[in-house]
Order: C-alpha cells, then sequence, then structure tokens
C-alpha cells in the first residue's frame, strides 16, 4: 500500500489490531483458513437480495473458519472442540441427552474391542510387568533372541518393535490394514446373524423387531496396527427414540454373539508372488457391559460407565500415527525415513510400497502411507446411534447467535430447523479460498489498511465489525 495513503494509526497498531481480531474470530485455531466472500438472503417471490453477511464487514476484509482438524499435534484448539463433539456424540448414544432420550440406557448395550492377529512378535508393556520372559532363551531362524526381560516404559522406542524383523509377516500386517473396513463390515452382518439364531428367528423377522446401534472407534497400536472400539446397543424398531428390542435379547445374548461373529468372519487376499492370505480378527475379543451403576473409577474388565467409555474413546480420536514419526503426506519410505519413523515402521511402508506396485487392487494403498495402510475413518456410526457431528456444530453455531435463549439439553433434532430461512427466502454463499493461517504483523497491516480504504470508497459508514473493542480510533 503506497505510504502517502494514510486512513488511521501506525503501522505497527494495524497490524496488532488486525491479528487480534482475527485470532477473536477464529477463536485460538492455530492455523484457520481465510476467505473471502458474503452471505445473502434471496426473496424467491421478488427476486429482491439481501446481504446477511459479508467478509467487508471484517476489520481486515477476511472471514476466518477454524480448521476443524481433530489432531492434537496439528491444532489444540480444535481437536478439544472436536474431542468435546465426540464425547457428546458417544454419551448421548449410552445415557440420552441432546434429544436423545434417557431410557436408551435401559438397552442392551456392550463396549466390544476388537484387534488384530499377530503377525510376529513385538515389544510391549505387560501386566506381569517383564516384556517376553523365557527361560530356555530360544532364538529365531535368523539367530535372534525370542525372548526379553525388560520392563519396558511407554516411552520407550522399543515398544512395539519386533523381536525379529525378518520374522514379522509385513505383507499379511499391510494386507489385514487394508481390508480391516471390510472385515467390519462383514463382522456387523454375521453379527446380525448371530443374534437372529440367538432369538430363534431369521433374519427379516429379526430386521422387523431389532435394530443394532453403535458407534465405532479406531485406536492404533505401537505394532502400528488398528484395533476396534465399538459399544454395541440393542434397539427396537424405533430406533433410540422407542423401547428396547422386543426379541427378549440380554446383554449376556449380545456379547456371546459379538464372539461368535468375530471368530467367524474371514477374507481371502492375494499378497505377493501368487501367495493368499486368510484375514480375520484377532482371538482377543473384549467385551464389557455398559452400565450406568457402574463405577467411573471402575478398573474391572466386566463392566464400564457410560462416562468411562465416552472419554475413553473421545481421547483417542485426537491422536493418529504423530507417535511413529509421520505427520502430513508420506510420500515414500525415504520420506518416512528423513522424518525419523522407526525401522519397523519404514519396512510397513516399503511393504506397502512392494504391494502397491505388484497387486492391482492394491494401487491405492501409496494414498495411505501416513496411515499405515489404514483406509476408514477414525470414527464412525450407525445412522440411529446418537445425534451427529454436523447437528452439533449447528447447534454451536446457533447459540453462539442465540445464547440467551437457548437450552443446551434442547433436542437437536428438532431444534435445527429454527436455523434455516423464513419461508419464501432462500440463503445463497459465496466464498472465496485466500489462504491458511493467520496474516504477520506486515500483511495484517496491509490487510486492515485496504478494507478500510474499500469501505471509504464505497461510501460504507457502518462499523466495520460487530467486535468494535477490538479495532484501533480510525484517523482523520
Amino acid at each position: 500500500m503506497p505510504s502517502s495513503l494514510n486512513v488511521g494509526p501506525s503501522d505497527a497498531v494495524l497490524g496488532a489490531a488486525g491479528m487480534s481480531n482475527a485470532e477473536s474470530r477464529a477463536r485460538g485455531c492455530s492455523r484457520p483458513i481465510r476467505l473471502v466472500g458474503s452471505r445473502e438472503s434471496v426473496n424467491t417471490a421478488t427476486g429482491e437480495v439481501t446481504t446477511v453477511y459479508s467478509s467487508a464487514q471484517e476489520l481486515d476484509g477476511r472471514t476466518y473458519v477454524r480448521c476443524g482438524n481433530r489432531r492434537a499435534s496439528v491444532c489444540p484448539s480444535c481437536s478439544h472442540e472436536y474431542k468435546g463433539d465426540a464425547w457428546h456424540l458417544l454419551m448421548c448414544g449410552l445415557a440420552g441427552g441432546k434429544g436423545i432420550p434417557a431410557n436408551v440406557a435401559d438397552h442392551p448395550c456392550t463396549f466390544v474391542t476388537l484387534t488384530a492377529p499377530s503377525f510376529g512378535a513385538v515389544h510391549g508393556q505387560r501386566r506381569t510387568g517383564l516384556c517376553r520372559p523365557r527361560r530356555d532363551h530360544p532364538v529365531c531362524p535368523h539367530g535372534r533372541p525370542l525372548w526379553c526381560s525388560k520392563r519396558h516404559e511407554a516411552t520407550d522406542p522399543q515398544v512395539g518393535q519386533p523381536l525379529c524383523g525378518e520374522c514379522y509377516d509385513y505383507v499379511g500386517h499391510v494386507l489385514w490394514q487394508w481390508h480391516a473396513p471390510e472385515l467390519w463390515r462383514r463382522f456387523t452382518i454375521a453379527l446380525q446373524r448371530a443374534l437372529a439364531r440367538s432369538a430363534g428367528v431369521d433374519v427379516t423377522t429379526f430386521r422387523a423387531g431389532c435394530r443394532i446401534s453403535y458407534s465405532k472407534v479406531v485406536e492404533f497400536q505401537a505394532r502400528g496396527l488398528i484395533h476396534v472400539h465399538a459399544p454395541f446397543r440393542l434397539d427396537g424398531p424405533g430406533g433410540p427414540d422407542g423401547p428396547s428390542t422386543s426379541l427378549a435379547l440380554t446383554v449376556a445374548d449380545l456379547e456371546d454373539a459379538v464372539r461368535d461373529a468375530a471368530a467367524s468372519v474371514t477374507l481371502i487376499e492375494s499378497g505377493l508372488e501368487g501367495t493368499a492370505y486368510e484375514l480375520r480378527w484377532g482371538s482377543q475379543v473384549d467385551t464389557r457391559t455398559i452400565s450406568g451403576a457402574a463405577s467411573r473409577e471402575n478398573e474391572s474388565r466386566r463392566a464400564a460407565h457410560p462416562e468411562q467409555v465416552a472419554a475413553y474413546l473421545s481421547k483417542y480420536l485426537t491422536k493418529s500415527t504423530e507417535d511413529f514419526g509421520l505427520s502430513g503426506t508420506i510420500r515414500s519410505t525415504e520420506h518416512a525415513r528423513l522424518l525419523g519413523a522407526s525401522p519397523h515402521v519404514v519396512r510397513i511402508i516399503a511393504t506397502a510400497e512392494q504391494l502397491a506396485r505388484s497387486v492391482d487392487n492394491l494401487a491405492r494403498l501409496a494414498d495411505r502411507h501416513a496411515t499405515l495402510g489404514y483406509r476408514g475413518h477414525p470414527i464412525t456410526k450407525s445412522r440411529a446411534y446418537s445425534v451427529t457431528f454436523g447437528q452439533l456444530r449447528r447447534l454451536r453455531r446457533l447459540h453462539h447467535r442465540r445464547p440467551a435463549g437457548l437450552d443446551p439439553d434442547a433436542d437437536i433434532r428438532r431444534l435445527l430447523g429454527e436455523d434455516e430461512p423464513p419461508n419464501g427466502f432462500v440463503h445463497v454463499a459465496s466464498f472465496t479460498y485466500v489462504g491458511r493461517g493467520y496474516l504477520s504483523m506486515a500483511e495484517a497491516a496491509d490487510a486492515v489498511r485496504s478494507a478500510a480504504l474499500s469501505r471509504i470508497r464505497s461510501g460504507t459508514t457502518r462499523p466495520v465489525s460487530n467486535r468494535t473493542e477490538d479495532q484501533p480510533a480510525e484517523g482523520k
């Protein structure tokens, strides 16, 4: 901006005001998205257009939108918000709230953990203390010890590493990780059939009298494989709004069906050099009855409190593969090695590269190096389990606009209709992406000066922002 155009205070003051205003609008997001545009209300009968919101109203002429990243290592503020939303989503499905009736807590419900099978011995933390104590001190065919008498700490870089990298089945590891979403789909089908058998009815009759609701959360283990945690709930045909299933199924029936379904699911897939792998869930299948009568501090493996389950699962949603030294897009094995990934992780990515080149239906493995071959979502849910992330976020926006008159426990599913435009009007939004992150001091000063000049030239006399306390006084 030419120095002869003096429209206000010094550049330092303008820059500081612009940065402070931007951080306030983005609510502390580490890397907000910068947009320019407007939102207009159009009368469908007359065609009259009214501007509801415009970036020109802001101090620097830009709209800042939170990045919404769930990973704490990328944006602590958005990650904290995501964790809170996930807690509400999970908790409402276990104990009610946000319009979900409280009687869902009386429905048969269990917390299921499905694990990956073993592809080779790895170092780890054991309940007994020592890693892998063996009195006979055996060795593998490559001469490496198959025992370990150490007590590993959680931060020990050796945790999750194979005792022998040559014995470890990396091909099976990557194939299982890639096909885990398909194993889950088959598991949910097998679970429905197992419950129908337990109730003594066919699948069609079962579907008419019972609905299986669940939420699934994925957790990465130290060996680079996922575990699946999922609360399962049995509803009647009306879902959470109606009574429990009328098929006289109990929590014990549900947990038995989970174990039967996990043991029965198999998937045959091709590996390298014409080999075939039979993929299945691991033998460790854990179920814990979810009950409001359980203690919140309960360490028992038999029962869990709803709040305990929601807190446990929402915590893991803020993590991904950062603990393995991976961040952003991983282009190759060498890229992972330069980022400081462990030899075990490098071998996983190298195997994924080899499979992507050699097997036709695995070509897209090359796009999933950052997640070690996992192609699913960190959290999914059945349609009728609970409220959605979108509903929770829209409720938050509505609350910011009407903070005094909005009950935080209101029925989200009914309340959100009030956020729609009135009859005969439509809202049209048009925004353009202009960047990511906060502007520097000099850039913020230039943005404020440019926006102020634009308002002066257009003859705008309205306040440039709703947050007048963050604006510098205009110069003469």
